[in-house]
């Protein structure tokens, strides 16, 4: 009985390490690549390889007996091939409708046929393990088992296999120190078409990053200033990207506003101002003394990361974003249910609700933008403008994003033209605020002390302003007929400049 129990393990074994060999890696190599010319990238081979690992370490289980190490690499194996598919399918999840990389197999790509073979291994490990019979009935009286015929033929095609695929790899990627490419050819044997290429040894060294694209710092906040971004901020505007400056403003006036906080944002809605600090949003009377307050619980269901923008939303409601570009939808409410509202609230929730009907949190998505952070936000109404920041990654691109505000998706995102400086963009801008008036975006950089005047319509800058040097750290504006307002964090205070 002991006999049988242990012959029908390794049996089975047998059949999962060679059907893996086979069906896989065997379809792969040799009809999508000898008859098909697909030739694998270089996560594709990853994936191919840990494949050709697994199914090899369990024909080694078959033939050397069930060990402690055999085990230990198949799990190592398996988890390492899942962080590769993954890996691969996140860089194509996000694309629309049959958008892909590589062959589609009963309407799936090859990358996440991989996922499920790999969940699958799991699965078979996890059942064989549990029905297996004692360690004991399992173990191997010498150097190695005896194995049947149809084992030897399990192995020997086993072995082609492998050697079919370390021929493909010669031949589509080469040897060292060339190296697989992310975007292959189709398979050839022809030499006049095959590459061989090393450029990915020096993406490799110079790029490499466990995050990725998305290893972005955290943008300059008026309560966090940010040393890690590789910008260095000046509020000269002759040396801004623009090749003339149309207007300079003057102080007209200058208020303390006595909020120990450092403010990161600005906004006039309902005939009140209102500011905020990381989680802690302040609503002034005009005479800038506080009013009503909130603390945001910024990890509830979606995450938002600290507040850069408050804006008028439908009818007497408030969107609040982070920049993240996940949102808030919120209003007030003198008797407000406290119990619900502590899920958004930390602070406040006897008064603002931020969960009800047209209310609660969301995404922006964006296409452009999508490895940005955003510091500004403005409406008119119709639509949701937000503005990017430069970054440690990428120090020239300047999206303006602008969603619908009746369903909050994306309508339609572009780079404003403008009359520049040779060799420079708008992307050397730090746009820490922005305020929608008279049918334009006026966009606050707290670099260079500039404002640039944005017609959405026409997607170009009409006009640039300064201002004063004396601004030492701008963070949010307000435009209105009497003139424009700016929100500045310098010297330990929280000032609001008014400017003709």
């Amino acid at each position: 009985m002991q006999e049988k129990n242990a012959r029908l393990f390794y049996t089975l074994m047998c059949l999962a390490g060679f059907f893996i060999i086979l069906i896989p890696v065997g379809i792969a190599n040799l009809v999508f690549g000898y008859m098909l010319g697909d030739s694998p990238c270089t996560s594709c081979w990853g994936q191919r390889e840990s494949m050709i690992y697994i199914g090899s370490t369990a024909l080694f289980i078959v033939r050397y007996g069930l060990k402690p190490r055999y085990i230990s690499f198949l799990l190592i194996a398996t988890a390492f091939a899942l962080w590769q598919s993954f890996n691969h399918i996140a860089w194509h999840a996000i694309g629309d409708l049959d958008q892909g990389f590589s062959l589609l197999i009963f309407g799936m790509r090859s990358y996440v046929w991989a996922e499920v073979v790999f969940w699958c291994v799991v699965l078979f490990l996890g059942v064989m393990f549990a029905f297996a019979p004692r360690l004991s009935e399992l173990e191997v009286h010498g150097a190695m088992r005896e194995v049947g015929g149809a084992a030897r033929v399990a192995f020997l095609i086993s072995a082609l296999i492998v050697g079919s695929n370390a021929f493909q790899a010669f031949v589509s990627t080469g040897i060292p120190p060339f190296v697989g490419q992310g975007n292959p050819v189709r398979f050839t044997l022809d030499p006049k078409y095959i590459i061989w290429s090393s450029q990915n040894w020096k993406k490799f060294f110079t790029d490499f990053s466990v995050l990725g694209v998305r290893d972005v710092k955290d943008p300059d906040y008026a309560f966090a200033p940010s040393s890690k971004l590789g910008i260095s901020f000046t509020q000269k505007s002759d040396q801004s990207p623009f090749e003339r400056i149309d207007y300079a403003l003057k102080i007209k006036d200058e208020k303390v506003i006595k909020i120990d906080a450092p403010l990161n944002t600005l906004s006039e809605i309902y005939g009140e101002y209102i500011v905020s600090s990381k989680h802690h949003v302040y609503f002034l009377s005009l005479d800038s003394q506080s009013r009503d307050l909130f603390e945001l619980d910024p990890y509830f269901s979606s995450t938002i990361n600290p507040i850069i923008g408050i804006i008028p939303y439908m009818s007497h409601k408030y969107l609040l974003m982070g920049s993240n570009k996940t949102y808030l939808r919120f209003q007030k409410n003198a008797q407000a249910n406290e119990r619900l509202q502590y899920a958004d609230f930390i602070k406040g929730a006897n008064a603002f609700e931020g969960q009800g009907e047209g209310l609660g949190r969301g995404k922006f998505l964006t296409v452009r933008a999508k490895f940005h952070h955003i510091l500004s936000i403005a409406t008119d109404g119709k639509y949701i403008y937000t503005a990017t920041v430069p970054n440690n990654k990428d120090k020239k691109t300047f999206v303006i994003s602008a969603f619908l505000s009746s369903d909050l998706m994306l309508s339609r995102e572009f780079t404003p033209t403008a009359h520049l400086k040779n060799g420079r963009s708008l992307g050397d801008l730090y746009v820490t605020g922005m305020s929608y008036y008279g049918g334009k975006l006026y966009a606050l950089s707290k670099n260079y002390n500039v404002i640039a005047v944005i017609d959405p319509i026409k997607e170009q800058v009409v006009k640039t302003i300064s201002f004063p040097e004396t601004i030492k750290n701008a963070r949010g504006i307000v435009v209105k007929k009497e003139g424009i307002e700016i929100l500045s964090y310098q010297d330990g205070a929280n000032l609001l400049f008014t400017l003709q």
